[in-house]
């Protein structure tokens, strides 16, 4: 599992460092005619560079996450659930489909919402989970769903597994917001949903012949 944490781990340093290189740009060539507008839009600048990249940083690695997730979910069920099944051949349109709307939305939504975070210490934290436990839960369902079945089917699955997933996204989302914890989480998520799969397994036969 270390592999692709820590790949998943450089890549969302990279694209956070090009976030970062955006934004500079975008501050440093302001057209605000007022000397002391200009300088007033970079400080804030300064101030909420973090904040973004700290509310950007689980949506980006979850999502990242995703193109590595296979050997993850394969090592759970190898340990835990060997009697499984091999999975039929990953569909990676679907994947891809569902990670790229998932991060694009959790990144959309984390900037929206920045004032709300920047202006209302206490409730930022409560909305931050709120809102990113539905994303990750989501997302680790679609991650883990997908795997064996097909789009249609997930969607037609999903209301009735989205308060256990979201439960486990809130948590997750706890975690993203604790220094070194953060970097496990996305790992956790995966394990997690494995299992959560697994536990409804004897309720709808979630092998490999469902949806194909």
């Amino acid at each position: 599992m270390r592999r692709p944490m820590i790949r998943s781990l450089l890549l969302t340093i990279a694209v956070i460092v090009v976030l970062w290189l955006i934004i500079a740009t975008v501050l440093s060539s302001s057209l605000a005619d007022n000397a002391y507008l200009r300088w007033a839009i970079r400080v804030a600048g300064v101030l909420a560079t973090p904040v973004l990249t700290w509310l950007l940083f689980p949506s980006i690695t979850t999502g990242i996450l995703g193109f590595y997730a296979e050997s993850i979910m394969a090592a759970v069920e190898h340990r835990h659930y060997p009697e499984q099944s091999p999975p039929p051949e990953t569909r990676w349109g679907d994947q891809i489909r569902s990670l790229l709307t998932l991060m694009g939305l959790g990144i959309l939504l984390n900037i929206a919402v920045l004032p709300l975070y920047l202006f209302f210490p206490g409730a930022n934290w409560v909305l931050f989970i709120l809102m990113n436990g539905y994303l990750f839960g989501r997302s680790f369902f679609d991650l883990v769903m997908l795997r064996r079945l097909d789009w249609k089917t997930t969607r037609r699955m999903w209301p009735q597994y989205r308060g256990a997933f979201f439960l486990m996204g809130a948590l997750l989302a706890g975690l993203f917001s604790i220094p070194l914890a953060n970097l496990l989480a996305p790992v956790i998520g995966t394990a997690a949903g494995v299992h959560l799969a697994e536990s409804y397994r004897p309720r709808h036969r979630l092998d490999r012949n469902i949806g194909n």
